[in-house]
């Protein structure tokens, strides 16, 4: 059901979105009742991304999980040679958040074992970051005398994760720069962040020294091109059944 309030109702939503968060699309409108409808388009908008991005990211997780296990064993995650410390430190990070069921007979957690924690828990917890670094080109490993560089081109990539998306070209560059798009998309609209100026790429700028922004259709298609690295008749599907393009369409 979209969300579609009557003018008083707007009204009173207004001071509860509050200014600060309204003032972009102030500054895009002629009225507050107008603001407040492109408010609640750009929320429907995120819901909209939300359900492709969500797929995405779990074809995108189980493609790579898959391939990795084939290289290195079901374990994969546990083999601390294979990775820089950023991605170390994200599996940490998911491997402490996971908790354990309560053993009956003494009413404390089990103990947290590599063998007691299945790897699809270990897949399904760590966060999307981490699955776009295993596709960056790698970075460094401990510190130093033992700082050692570590080079996921001739390891992750050549090895494993090629196979994950067939349809790519091969390059490690092209998947990872779809798939940091898609990270920056997700990112903005998963914390409600307005959409109606694109989405901005951290850390690259346009010839003028602004920040580089992706058009809303090609934030889409990045998604789209995501899933088809990986499967090109789920992406056309996908495609066929966004709710992204009426939206588009449709803005206020």
């Amino acid at each position: 059901m979209q969300i579609q309030p009557t003018a008083a109702q707007l009204k009173l939503l207004e001071p509860l979105i509050s200014r600060p968060r309204l003032a972009p699309f102030l500054a895009t409108t002629a009225t507050p009742a107008a603001a407040m409808e492109l408010y609640l388009w750009n929320v429907r908008l995120s819901a909209a991304f939300g359900e492709v991005i969500a797929l995405a990211e779990v074809i995108l997780r189980n493609a790579m999980a898959e391939q990795l296990a084939v290289a290195y064993g079901a374990t994969w995650y546990a083999c601390p040679d294979l990775f820089d410390d950023r991605t170390m430190n994200g599996f940490k990070g998911t491997w402490r958040n996971i908790t354990m069921p309560t053993d009956p007979a003494t009413r404390k957690p089990a103990p947290k074992t590599l063998q007691a924690v299945p790897a699809g828990k270990i897949v399904a917890e760590s966060t999307f970051g981490c699955w776009v670094n295993l596709l960056d080109k790698g970075g460094t490993r401990g510190d130093g005398p033992y700082r050692k560089n570590v080079d996921y081109d001739s390891t992750l990539w050549r090895k494993a994760l090629h196979k994950a998306f067939p349809n790519s070209g091969g390059k490690r560059t092209t998947v990872f720069t779809t798939a940091s798009h898609v990270r920056s998309l997700r990112n903005r609209a998963a914390h409600h962040e307005p959409l109606i100026g694109g989405v901005p790429l951290p850390g690259q700028t346009d010839p003028r020294g602004r920040t580089r922004r992706l058009t809303l259709p090609d934030a889409h298609s990045e998604v789209l091109r995501l899933v088809e690295y990986i499967d090109k008749d789920i992406a056309t599907w996908l495609g066929q059944t966004s709710r992204v393009p009426e939206l588009l369409r449709t803005r206020p």
